[in-house]
């Protein structure tokens, strides 16, 4: 008998803990001020006008990383205390499969996602600054665009659409140049277009001056120039090397002061 009133009680104390159970298990909670002005969308709810809900602190390793906690849960908030690699303090969200960090701007990869105006650290040859699209980047100062980098990686300077690597809208000041050599150096040309070639000097030269060399017979005097003579002064005669004086014989030909020897070396220099 008394082992059959002894079932009862338990078995009455049994739903008893069971209906207190489910009804806590579907209760609101709410912590601090005003605990019974609960939002009824809330399961768990804070209320202070004077203090901050403080998350966990964690020492997390990499965004790429569950560590310290043993497994990624979606949804899981903590606040990292360690800088290491890509993450740095601040407030970490989980996706499932990685940390994300919540900053002012919204939610980033890694801390340097959104690069700072004060500068960057903890960066690394991964990190850039640029698009991961077929579009544009485009700098401006005063709210008007000074330079654009374009999808093909070409830079206009003072004009939107460049037409090469580099072009440049408006004058450009080059300081600090070493010294040429004109024996092995090339000079920079523009054409109408504006756009910048080289040539080698020896080409400037034979563009602006021609020569002749022949071997001279015996008693020669007569020689032919390289082109029509406009200026006696713009033609020079050497013989073997040396600067000899000569007349103009008519306006393709010169007569040399002195007679030459066979096998003399006559060059002749005229400027056009």
């Amino acid at each position: 008998m008394k082992t059959q009133r002894l079932h009862t009680v338990l078995s009455m104390m049994m739903i008893i803990i069971a209906m207190v159970w489910g009804s806590a298990a579907q209760a609101q909670v709410k912590v601090g001020s005003n605990p019974l002005n609960l939002n009824p969308d809330a399961v768990f709810e804070v209320e202070s006008s004077n203090k901050g809900f403080l998350f966990p602190r964690v020492s997390l390793t990499s965004t790429v990383s569950a560590a310290p906690l043993s497994r990624f849960v979606s949804g899981m908030v903590v606040y990292n205390t360690n800088t290491v690699n890509d993450v740095a303090p601040g407030i970490y969200y989980c996706d499932g499969f990685k940390w994300l960090k919540i900053t002012a701007g919204g939610v980033s990869e890694s801390p340097t996602a959104n690069w700072s105006l004060n500068g960057n650290n903890n960066t690394n040859s991964n990190h850039f600054l640029g698009t991961t699209d077929n579009a544009s980047l485009r700098f401006r100062t005063n709210n008007l665009e000074r330079m654009r980098i374009t999808s093909n990686g070409w830079v206009g300077i003072g004009t939107s659409a460049p037409n090469a690597a580099l072009e440049v809208k408006g004058q450009v000041i080059i300081d600090s140049l070493l010294d040429g050599n004109t024996a092995t150096d090339n000079i920079l040309v523009a054409d109408a277009n504006g756009r910048v070639k080289k040539v080698s000097t020896s080409g400037i030269l034979s563009g602006v001056q021609k020569k002749l060399e022949v071997v001279a017979t015996s008693g020669q005097t007569i020689f032919t120039t390289p082109a029509t003579i406009t200026d006696i002064s713009r033609v020079m005669m050497y013989r073997n090397g040396v600067m000899i004086s000569f007349t103009m014989n008519n306006a393709n030909s010169i007569i040399a002061e002195i007679p030459c020897m066979s096998g003399d070396e006559i060059r002749i220099i005229q400027i056009l």
